[in-house]
């Protein structure tokens, strides 16, 4: 059984260890998009210092600094640029409607957990390419900030959740299409509500109560602000509001792991 374990480990290696390697393959495309970051990170800070022009740097919004919500935002630019997104679900999906899903099946692991080690690979590989020189640019421009090594091991819980969270959102997109004909209209809505109630726009302590307070029980939210409200240490992102995206991230991994049963009977039931 320890053999058995340790192949399939090494296996989940090599398919991450892979997209790692194609991630770099695309370094034209990672130099543009580091630039585009930059340039936005540039964009956001303009534009947040306008809006909290007239006080004296310790001026709170929502609990916020103006330093803290202009990381806020140069973090959030980054982390959409790293973290699995719309290409895993469009990658899946193209992969069901041409058939060459079946060649996956095949391969001597789970068809759930090498999507997701696939995901772990490109993440680790953008993050590399784009993500590391884009935080130290950005941090140049941001100096001074620095992080509590107290607060290390919060932040690296609520990042593994908010990855969870975002791989499961687009995998269950892509998986859909083994259902439904079109996977668009999903797509525009994930992306919508990553927008309105993620906090990528902003911080979702800047919105109104009630909003605030709504947003805080989808998961939505886990994926953009609680990691990124940690980072600046929001004091909104509380224990509760941890747990809840820790309990989002089991959920939507249970619905994964489901709807992958389901799909790939339907796949044998229509003869492949």
């Amino acid at each position: 059984m320890t053999g058995t374990l340790r192949r399939g480990w090494r296996t989940q290696q090599a398919i991450a260890g892979m997209q790692m390697k194609l991630a770099f393959h695309y370094r034209t495309r990672a130099f543009a998009q580091g630039i585009g970051a930059l340039l936005l990170i540039g964009l956001q800070v303009a534009l947040w210092s306008a809006v909290y022009a007239g006080g004296d740097g310790q001026v709170r919004a929502g609990g916020l600094t103006l330093h803290q919500t202009t990381v806020y935002a140069a973090a959030g630019t980054v982390w959409v640029l790293c973290l699995p997104g719309l290409a895993l679900a469009r990658q899946l999906e193209t992969k069901i409607r041409d058939g060459r899903i079946v060649s996956e099946l095949l391969l001597p692991t789970g068809f759930l957990t090498q999507w997701f080690s696939a995901a772990i690979g490109r993440t680790a590989g953008v993050t590399v390419l784009v993500g590391v020189p884009a935080s130290i640019a950005g941090a140049a421009v941001l100096h001074p900030f620095t992080l509590d090594p107290a607060h290390v091991g919060r932040l690296m819980l609520t990042t593994a959740i908010a990855f969870v969270v975002l791989f499961d959102f687009s995998y269950l997109i892509g998986l859909s299409a083994f259902f439904i004909r079109r996977v668009e209209g999903l797509n525009e809505v994930r992306e919508a509500l990553l927008l309105l109630l993620g906090g990528s726009m902003m911080p979702i302590s800047l919105y109104p109560a009630g909003l605030r307070d709504a947003a805080l029980w989808t998961p939505f939210v886990h994926g953009f602000y609680t990691p990124l409200g940690t980072l600046v240490r929001d004091p909104f992102v509380d224990d509760r509001v941890v747990a809840l995206g820790a309990c989002w991230a089991v959920l939507l991994s249970a619905a994964a792991v489901l709807c992958t049963r389901a799909a790939l009977r339907k796949l044998v039931i229509a003869g492949g």
